[in-house]
């Protein structure tokens, strides 16, 4: 990796496994989008509950992404919980930050990289602290109550401190 510039290589990207730890978590607590909708193609049956053919369904992401059967503290940011799995290896219906099966979203993999970027020049040439306190809402999506709002130092070491 080029530490003395910014230049990242695919290599770089492909290197960064608790970056794209830190990318998925990201993902899952704080949805792109809540969900959507989709329309039964046949009569259905989900747990007990008949769907009929033509209704409309909401596949809402927050409440499988935010759901402690499937993740362990699941409103805890823990990108740790990535670590030694692929997001592959999750199941299809578990973790879906970009849809899935035929509309999976096109640009799935230049947004991980876009994620991935953005933090490592973050991370490498910025120090930041938060200016106030602030907290979580999850609803009508993910945000924080205030914008976070944060202050930003350019760092002068190139990145090469610990900090």
């Amino acid at each position: 990796m080029k530490i003395d510039s910014y230049s990242l290589e695919w290599s770089d990207y492909k290197s960064m496994p608790f970056t794209q730890c830190v990318v998925s978590e990201t993902l899952r607590v704080a949805n792109i989008i809540g969900g959507v909708f989709r329309r039964a193609t046949t009569d259905v049956e989900i747990k007990g509950y008949k769907i009929p053919k033509g209704w409309k369904v909401f596949a809402s992401f927050r409440a499988v992404h935010l759901d402690p059967n499937h993740f362990k503290d699941a409103r805890t940011f823990n990108p740790w919980r990535w670590q030694g799995n692929s997001v592959t290896a999750c199941p299809s219906n578990v973790f879906t930050p970009f849809g899935g099966g035929p509309r999976l979203c096109p640009g799935y993999e230049l947004a991980r990289v876009a994620l991935s970027v953005f933090l490592h020049r973050l991370v490498t040439g910025f120090s930041w602290v938060p200016a106030e306190k602030d907290k979580l809402v999850f609803f009508p999506t993910t945000r924080t109550q205030k914008r976070y709002p944060i202050i930003v130092t350019r760092r002068d070491d190139g990145g090469l401190s610990a900090t």
